[in-house]
């Protein structure tokens, strides 16, 4: 099990690095965050730091909670699994709605690559998650459902 922990907190680390990164983009070349269209009347920096997120940026509460469940100490059994491959999915979903994933006319290489980036470190951490779970499940930690009873 200690094996399958070092690999989702190592996917928590690629997804908050994804995130830094995609960040600095989303702030150097002025890509706010706009969920399917839907716009806040805030500067890039100001939505990066209030959490709305960046065009390019995962809202920084999804990667910092990441991290905090995969830390040494964080919770155990299947909860942090769950909540990794929640966020990863997450952030897949969000990347998909957000109109510059589809604008290829605005987008930069830098942006191509924060995308892209952002993509295989949410789907690392989802598959990760998920595999975890599944490691849980047959190793007869019996995964627990989402609600969390069962």
């Amino acid at each position: 099990m200690a094996r399958s922990n070092r690999l989702l907190r190592a996917a928590a680390l690629g997804f908050a690095g994804a995130a830094a990164h995609g960040s600095v983009v989303s702030a150097r070349h002025t890509v706010p965050g706009e969920p399917c269209g839907l716009r806040l009347p805030l500067s890039v920096p100001v939505g990066l730091l209030v959490g709305w997120g960046g065009g390019v940026a995962a809202p920084w509460p999804m990667p910092v909670t990441a991290l905090w469940v995969t830390r040494r100490s964080g919770p155990s059994g299947p909860s942090r699994a769950w909540l990794c491959a929640a966020l990863g999915i997450g952030c897949l979903v969000g990347t998909a709605i957000e109109p510059v994933t589809h604008d290829h006319g605005s987008r930069t290489p830098a942006i191509r690559r924060a995308i892209a980036l952002n993509v295989a470190a949410s789907a690392a951490l989802a598959s990760i998650a998920a595999a975890r779970l599944v490691v849980t499940s047959v190793a007869g930690g019996g995964a627990t459902p989402i609600g969390g009873t069962g």
